[in-house]
C-alpha cells in the first residue's frame, strides 16, 4: 500500500525545494505532500492496530524528557497551524517532566492529540497545551481546542477504534485514538476526553507517572565539521517502476552517480560491472531478497546499506539491520531524508 505513495512524495519534496516555481504551485505542492503524509499516517494506524490487537507492540523503555518530546511533536505541526492562523498557546510549568517511557510512541501520542486539535479546529481558532504536577509523581499533559467538539452521547466511544466522535467529514479512520490509548496505558497512563458538545472544542488529558532524571556526564564538545556533500555511487534496486524511475532521476538531480535494478539478479549483473558506496534497496523483489543480496554484496567490500520498503514491523526491521543495512525507511520516504543519511552516513565508512 505505501510503495505507490513514494514517488508521489519524493517527486513533490523536490519540487518544492525549487524556489522559482510561483507561489500557487508551491501551494498545490504542498497540499499533495500533506495528503500523501496523511495517507501513509492512516496506512501506519492500520498496521499500528494490527500489532496491537496481536500483542505485538515492542516498546523500548529509557528516561526522557517529556518536555522535549512535546515540543518535537508541536513543531511537526507548525507549518499547519500557520497555515490555519491558529493562535497556539503554551504552559508548560511541570517541573517533574522526567519520564520512563519509549520516547518513539510518547511521541506518537503527542503527535496523535496536537494533530487531532489542529485537524478538527477552524481557522483562526485557538489550541492550548499545558503541563502540571497536580500530583507529586504525576506528569498531566492537556491538549484543548476550540473546534469542532464531540457530541455527548459519542464521548464514551471516543477511543474506540473507527470511532470519530461524528468528525468524520475531514478524513480519517477513526484509529488515532484507540491507539493513542492502549500505548498511553502501556505507560502505566491514563487519558480522558471532556466536550461541550458539537462546535464546543475538546479537552484531552493525559497522566502519565514521573521518575528521577538520571545524570549523564556531558560528552566533550567537539568542533563542529565542515560542511562537505559526498558524490557517492548508488545502485538503487527497486521493482515498482515509477518509484525506480523518480528516484533514480531525483537522486542524480543531488549530485549521485546511480544505478538501478528491478530484481536481486539485475542488481548483482550491475554490482560485478562497477562498485558502488551505497546500496538503497527494496526488501521484497520479485526473484527474492533485498536481504540476501545486501549480504551478498557487502561481503566483497564496505557498504552502506539503506532499507526502502513497505514493511516496518519491528521483526522486519532487526533482520534487515542483522543484514547490514544501516537504515530502515518505511515507505513513502521523505526524499530529504533519505539524501540527509546518505551523507552522514558515508562520512563514517573506511576510504577504499
Amino acid at each position: 500500500m505505501r510503495t505507490p505513495l513514494t514517488p508521489v512524495l519524493a517527486s513533490a519534496v523536490a519540487l518544492e525545494n525549487e524556489q522559482a516555481l510561483p507561489e500557487n504551485i508551491h501551494e498545490s505542492l504542498q497540499m499533495i505532500r500533506r495528503n500523501v503524509e496523511l495517507e501513509a499516517r492512516l496506512i501506519d494506524d492500520l498496521l499500528d492496530l494490527t500489532r496491537i490487537s496481536r500483542g505485538k507492540v515492542q516498546l523500548n523503555f529509557e528516561i526522557v524528557d517529556a518536555h522535549s518530546l512535546l515540543q518535537n511533536a508541536l513543531e511537526i505541526y507548525q507549518t499547519e497551524i500557520r497555515r490555519k492562523h491558529l493562535a497556539l498557546r503554551l504552559d508548560l510549568t511541570a517541573r517533574k517532566v522526567h519520564l520512563r517511557a519509549d520516547p518513539a510512541r510518547l511521541q506518537q501520542i503527542f503527535w496523535n492529540l496536537i494533530g487531532n486539535a489542529v485537524k478538527f479546529t477552524p481557522r483562526d481558532g485557538l489550541i492550548s497545551v499545558s503541563t502540571s504536577n497536580r500530583s507529586g509523581d504525576q506528569l498531566r499533559v492537556e491538549v484543548a481546542d476550540t473546534g469542532l467538539g464531540i457530541e455527548p452521547t459519542l464521548l464514551p466511544k471516543i477511543f474506540d477504534a473507527f470511532e470519530q466522535g461524528g468528525r468524520t467529514q475531514l478524513g480519517g479512520l477513526g484509529l488515532g485514538l484507540a491507539i493513542t490509548k492502549t500505548l498511553v496505558e502501556a505507560h502505566d497512563g491514563t487519558i480522558t476526553a471532556e466536550s461541550g458538545g458539537r462546535d464546543k472544542g475538546a479537552r484531552f488529558a493525559l497522566t502519565v507517572p514521573t521518575c528521577e532524571k538520571v545524570d549523564t556526564q556531558a560528552a566533550p564538545t567537539l568542533p563542529p565539521k565542515p560542511l562537505q556533500r559526498y558524490a557517492m555511487r548508488i545502485l538503487l534496486v527497486e521493482d515498482h517502476e515509477d518509484t525506480n524511475r523518480s528516484l533514480t532521476n531525483l537522486l542524480r538531480r543531488r549530485g549521485y552517480y546511480v544505478q538501478s535494478a528491478t530484481s536481486v539478479q539485475s542488481a548483482r549483473d550491475v554490482s560485478a560491472k562497477e562498485e558502488f558506496d551505497v546500496l538503497i534497496s527494496d526488501l521484497g523483489l520479485p526473484d527474492g531478497s533485498g536481504i540476501d543480496l545486501m549480504r551478498t554484496l557487502r561481503s566483497g567490500r564496505p557498504l552502506l546499506g539503506i532499507a526502502l520498503t513497505g514493511f516496518g514491523m519491528e521483526g522486519d526491521i532487526r533482520q534487515s539491520h542483522e543484514a547490514g543495512f544501516k537504515h530502515h525507511l518505511v515507505k513513502p520516504i521523505d526524499l530529504n531524508k533519505l539524501d540527509s543519511l546518505i551523507q552522514e552516513s558515508v562520512s563514517t565508512l573506511p576510504e577504499q
